[in-house]
């Protein structure tokens, strides 16, 4: 059986027992551990994770470290240490690592009074045999799709889809009732500059997110963002009795005594001026106590506005945003484009359930509001590019919106496999896009943490990202398969299909986080949960490769077991957001 192995085979299992003798020998061999620094101090060991002192072939002090802000002068971009080893100067930084006679010093952590905390790596043999392995895997994984004959090539040819896998605001209702400013002066300000948590954007974003963040929605009783955020700032006791805070959590306005779904801040304070949220806090209830967290992190944005510590001019000699910026901002954000997708995508789902009954016009309809989607989404997701000043993929909203962008396409190319994939597949693109669109509703204020800030970010996570999109389009076949047993048969062999390219991937996608986190952290697997998770993905994947596994052969056999694969995928993206992680920026 093991004989019967192509080249490419043998090559890509080889490359996978390299990576786990790399890890064994790193295990055995390799040593990690953290040295404390302080300016003008001088060591020649660190402490071994194991509570052991180890020593250094050389002397190592500390210069100076330095916290590097983005422009405004309160977020970290960067934290640098200016060391001398064996009195030869040396920069650790976030994402910069140093690596000295086999000892690889990376920046772990710092105090306020100057010290610094760094991590020590030595690992001189498990390191290049598990980067052997990585690179192994990349051109096995090619080799095994490219090989003349092989079953990959066999399969596309069989299912003739070579080509398509290469082509592949409403009026001032109730404004007269609210102290507000008018519409007319508060949209003046749209377009000005300001400084936001070391990132130059306009008013209109900030009040935007601002807005959001308070009250669910981009706008407030007919009122503009724009309108609300001057509002606040200048009829601040007006609207501290305003209830326009969302609290989503009803056992939380229970405690608090209030009807409907809003709050205002003087709902959050005593008559004696104590903060009610602080007595509810640790009661023993998590979902409780999450939605005060939530809470509070709105009446901190709060205070932030009406201490004048929100809003901060443009400081001298910042890199202001230019015209064209300024204004695809004000586009992105004046175009729902969440909302209109997943909208879309819902009516046309619709259209094509309708079409099932015969109606082939609704078909039509509905590959046209496919279009129209995917349009939308990627014409969101360029301008979101270009305001951003990085590629949008540092938390799970940005990811869904690239999952939607690698979907779609492969929903235009597959869908006449069956007539049952097109309204499946834009009901599940739907529900990804009103994820989506929901998450945007609580939006992230604030700029990429400095672990982030690393071309390793979009290479990793468009690999993974793609290899999701993959598998959610494997376990929509899959579904339809269960419901409809005459295209099984037809819907395993397209799985398969995209079964290579998606656990390939995902295996690029582990490798370059790895290799990342060795850049950033000295340390290439650190059995993180997202990442175990991940390694659990790919080889629950890989079983179903292996048609040796007679069971797994049998079209009904195959798509359960997709079925049950995807829930790894799940675990991987969603569940492990609720452990302890690296990974929790994510979120």
């Amino acid at each position: 059986m093991v004989m019967r192995l192509s080249k490419p085979a043998w090559l890509l299992h080889i490359a996978l027992l390299l990576v786990v003798a790399g890890g064994v020998v790193t295990w055995l061999t390799g040593d990690r551990g953290q040295v404390w620094l302080g300016s003008g101090e001088t060591v020649y060991g660190y402490m071994s994770a194991t509570g052991k002192e180890a020593t250094f072939p050389f002397s190592l002090s500390l210069d100076s470290f330095k916290v590097d802000y983005y422009p405004g002068g309160e977020v970290p971009r960067d934290f640098i240490s200016y060391l001398a080893v064996d009195g030869e100067k040396a920069v650790v930084s976030v994402n910069n690592i140093v690596s000295v006679d086999g000892y690889r010093l990376c920046q772990m952590s710092y105090d306020s009074e100057g010290h610094t905390v760094l991590g020590v790596n030595h690992d001189p043999y498990g390191i290049a045999l598990t980067y052997t392995g990585y690179a192994l895997f990349a051109v096995a994984g090619l080799w095994l799709m490219a090989a003349r004959g092989s079953r990959f090539r066999k399969s596309v040819r069989s299912l003739a889809v070579v080509a398509l896998m290469i082509a592949g605001g409403g009026g001032d209702v109730f404004a007269d009732t609210i102290a507000g400013v008018p519409r007319q002066q508060a949209d003046s300000l749209a377009s000005k500059q300001v400084m936001y948590n070391g990132r130059v954007m306009t008013f209109n974003s900030l009040a935007r997110d601002f807005t959001k963040k308070i009250t669910g929605s981009s706008s407030y009783r007919g009122l503009s963002a724009e309108q609300v955020m001057v509002s606040w700032l200048l009829y601040p006791e007006q609207w501290q009795g305003e209830r326009a805070i969302l609290v989503k959590e009803e056992s939380l306005r229970r405690r608090l005594g209030v009807e409907g779904r809003y709050v205002s801040l003087d709902d959050l304070f005593s008559d004696a001026g104590d903060y009610r949220l602080q007595s509810m806090y640790g009661s023993g209830d998590k979902t409780l106590d999450r939605a005060v967290e939530e809470l509070d992190e709105k009446v901190g944005l709060l205070m932030q506005l009406l201490g004048g510590n929100l809003i901060a001019p443009v400081p001298d000699g910042c890199h202001q945003l230019s015209e064209g910026r300024v204004e695809a901002e004000l586009i992105y954000n004046r175009v729902p484009f969440s909302m209109l997708v997943f909208i879309t995508l819902f009516a046309g789902a619709a259209m094509a359930f309708v079409a099932l009954l015969g109606r082939r016009g609704f078909n039509v309809a509905a590959l046209t509001l496919l279009w129209a989607a995917l349009t939308l989404q990627v014409v969101a997701y360029l301008l979101e590019w270009y305001v951003a000043g990085h590629i949008p993929l540092a938390n799970t909203g940005e990811t869904m919106e690239f999952l939607l962008i690698i979907l779609l396409p492969l929903l235009l190319a597959f869908h006449r496999v069956s007539s049952l994939l097109l309204p499946a597949g834009m009901l599940l693109a739907g529900a990804v896009a009103l994820v989506s669109h929901l998450i945007g509703a609580n939006p992230v204020m604030t700029p990429l943490m400095p672990v982030l800030a690393s071309p390793w970010l979009s290479i990793h996570v468009t690999l993974v990202m793609t290899s999701y999109a993959l598998f959610a389009f494997i376990v929509t076949c899959s579904l339809i398969s269960l419901f409809l047993p005459s295209v099984a048969s037809r819907m395993m062999a397209l799985d398969r299909v995209l079964l290579y390219p998606a656990i390939y991937l995902l295996g690029l996608g582990i490798i370059t986080g790895a290799v990342w986190a060795n850049i950033s952290w000295g340390r290439y697997w650190a059995w993180d949960p997202k990442e175990t998770w991940a390694l659990v993905t790919f080889v629950i994947y890989a079983v179903a490769m292996h048609r040796s596994i007679k069971p797994l052969n049998r079209p009904m056999v195959f798509h359960i077991y997709m079925l049950f694969a995807f829930l790894a995928v799940v675990m991987t993206y969603f569940g492990v957001n609720a452990l302890s992680s690296l990974h929790s920026y994510s979120g």
